[in-house]
């Protein structure tokens, strides 16, 4: 199991919860999408899950780990997340941007990989500008190329179509259907059906802070249905 989560809670302000008991499993070869209203808690959850939102209460397990005070720096190794709009260091080519993350995670940077991902995703031109100058779907791509070459085994994603075209959409779905098909796993929130549709095997639905469900994309029921049903079209 790559990701576990047992009775979770976050919040914000004390006795207020924003997550409440949220339990989910993340298994390899897996690609699974969050999903739920404005306001449901997807953005909470993933930074809980990222080590980037501490207020919480509640068992998380990365590849059968569990996380604590004292391994939490170690077990970000497991895992990379890329937030919807990514803060990376605007004075930075990517190319030593994803130098610098690779370091901290203890990896080389596999460059005959990094220019297969550059030409798919038509980012060899932009491989060497500063970062502060990139588009915003430019600096998307710097990340979600960094994260496929990382190969942790939890890709995290909030919203990871923001700013890209279309031809660097196919492209994203195809490479995260290799990625999970390498035995790493994905989730993913969104707010976009036809990412579940494309990618994603499961999907769960996030409402008021709490799971209310878990929908298999290859069963009977259509997920934005399901979805709709869930949330009372709020």
């Amino acid at each position: 199991m790559i990701l576990e989560v047992n009775h979770l809670y976050g919040w914000y302000t004390k006795n207020k919860h924003v997550i409440e008991n949220v339990h989910l499993r993340v298994e390899e070869g897996t690609i699974c999408a969050l999903l739920g209203a404005n306001g449901a808690g997807k953005t909470t959850l993933l930074h809980i899950l990222a080590s980037i939102h501490s207020q919480y209460r509640g068992e998380i397990r990365y590849c059968g780990e569990k996380l604590t005070p004292g391994n939490s720096l170690r077990l970000k190794r497991h895992r990379y997340f890329i937030p919807d709009h990514p803060e990376l260091f605007d004075e930075m080519p990517p190319i030593a941007f994803m130098e610098m993350v690779h370091r901290l995670y203890g990896k080389r940077l596999d460059t005959a990989r990094l220019a297969e991902l550059c030409a798919a995703f038509s980012f060899d031109s932009f491989l060497h500008r500063k970062i502060g100058a990139l588009s915003l779907g430019n600096r998307q791509k710097t990340a979600l190329i960094n994260a496929l070459l990382l190969q942790c085994p939890l890709l995290i994603m909030d919203e990871p179509l923001v700013g890209l075209d279309a031809v660097a959409i196919e492209t994203f779905y195809q490479e995260i259907r290799a990625y999970a098909a390498q035995g790493n796993a994905v989730l993913l929130s969104t707010h976009l059906f036809p990412i579940v549709d494309h990618i994603c095997g499961q999907a769960f639905i996030l409402h008021q802070g709490t799971i209310e469900e878990c929908v298999t994309t290859s069963g009977q029921r259509s997920v934005k249905e399901r979805f709709f049903q869930v949330i009372g079209h709020e």
